[in-house]
């Protein structure tokens, strides 16, 4: 069997089971504040706290990788994952249902967070450079299929099960990939240096890496903007249909599992494009003013508007917002030194964990002065930026 292939899929599913742990919480969080009383708006924050875990991470991931290989990073990361989404079960009322998820947004930030760092780290070893974006973004549907996993499956295990039993189901799965990526670890890990040792000094020199790199710190302010827009379509679209235009839980689980859908081929065909056709660059730019409009339009909904053309935005916001990764992540791996792809993209995503923070601030201010037209319509305006410069000023 190739090589590239069993990378490909490995990586695939790792990446679909950090990312179904990423937003399985957010995604049951109405059904977990009813019954401990709660605001389930409340989810804003555990989406910042956990970003800000996720910022740590990423910052300080290339050491871990380095001593201990991509591979293993990837099991540790499902471990965690298992343990955060066992813990929320354990709350019983309100107070306990705070540390809990303090707690649990601590172990699954760490846990998802080193995927796509270690995932790049192994697939920038086999994939052919000029078929980098294609390859990348296939791993990258791993974040749709996570998606449509917590939208189509887990909400309605939650509904007909309870939601204590769909998150341990969740975490049984977590530890039942991180066994089974045991095999591929000698092979994927051979690189691994047992003499490196992690070191705080590690958070500074990644970020810095990135900065002082004039193309590096343009894929950081795209990380930033482009992460921190899914951030909120990810922790916070099925509260919003939820909570402000009526939908059921299982309706707007269904309406975003069925809009992420299209992101799986999206993200291939982005990447195919990136591979062939439009240099990434170009096509980063563009994708960010589609998506600027897209998210524009998702603060338009209104409770009377028809479920079709509720499911044809979120569509428009999926084939944008969830579908750029392979094309930047594919640029990433291409201007990090030989054997630091990991390193590098931790360092750029460190900046999209950033956007984690900032646009739940940004998305609650919006909120707070105008409603949530005017709080989709102030996440859009970075990407209209970056779009502009990327896709006309560079090309003008």
């Amino acid at each position: 069997m190739p090589i590239l292939f069993v990378a490909i899929t490995a990586m695939l599913i790792q990446q679909t089971v950090a990312t179904t742990a990423k937003v399985g919480i957010p995604s049951l969080i109405p059904a977990v504040a009813r019954e401990l009383h709660f605001d389930a708006e409340l989810v804003l924050l555990y989406t910042a706290f956990y970003a800000f875990i996720s910022l740590l991470c990423m910052a300080g991931c290339g050491g871990v990788i380095r001593r201990f290989g991509a591979l293993r990073t990837s099991q540790f990361g499902c471990v965690l994952m298992g343990l955060g989404l066992a813990l929320v079960p354990l709350a019983d009322s309100a107070v306990p249902a705070f540390l809990f998820l303090t707690l649990a947004a601590s172990f699954i930030s760490l846990g998802s967070t080193a995927a796509t760092p270690a995932s790049s780290q192994i697939l920038a070893v086999y994939a052919p450079r000029k078929w980098a974006p294609l390859v990348f973004s296939i791993k990258q549907t791993g974040v749709p299929a996570g998606v449509v996993i917590s939208g189509l499956l887990l909400v309605p295990i939650a509904v007909t099960y309870g939601w204590r039993g769909a998150l341990i189901g969740m975490a049984i799965l977590c530890i039942f990939i991180a066994i089974m990526l045991q095999p591929l670890r000698e092979r994927f890990d051979k690189d691994r240096d047992e003499t490196a040792r992690p070191r705080l000094k590690d958070f500074k020199d990644n970020l810095c890496d990135v900065l002082n790199h004039s193309e590096r710190r343009v894929l950081g302010l795209v990380a930033f903007s482009f992460v921190g827009m899914q951030s909120i379509y990810m922790g916070f679209t099925i509260t919003y249909l939820f909570e402000d235009l009526a939908y059921s839980l299982e309706e707007a689980g269904k309406i975003v599992g069925m809009a992420t859908v299209l992101a799986i081929p999206g993200r291939i065909l982005w990447g195919w494009i990136g591979s062939t056709l439009v240099k990434p660059r170009l096509l980063m730019g563009l994708l960010a003013l589609v998506m600027a409009c897209s998210t524009s339009f998702m603060g338009a909904l209104e409770a009377d508007w028809s479920r079709t053309a509720c499911l044809l935005v979120n569509c428009s916001v999926s084939l944008s917002v969830l579908s750029w990764h392979g094309v930047l992540l594919a640029e990433v791996a291409r201007l990090a030194p030989i054997g630091e792809a990991g390193r590098i993209t931790g360092g750029v995503l460190a900046f999209g964990a950033i956007g984690q923070i900032i646009f739940p601030l940004l998305f609650g201010l919006g909120y707070w002065v105008g409603g949530y037209g005017f709080a989709f319509l102030i996440i859009s305006l970075p990407a209209v930026i970056i779009g502009i410069s990327l896709s006309v000023l560079r090309n003008s």
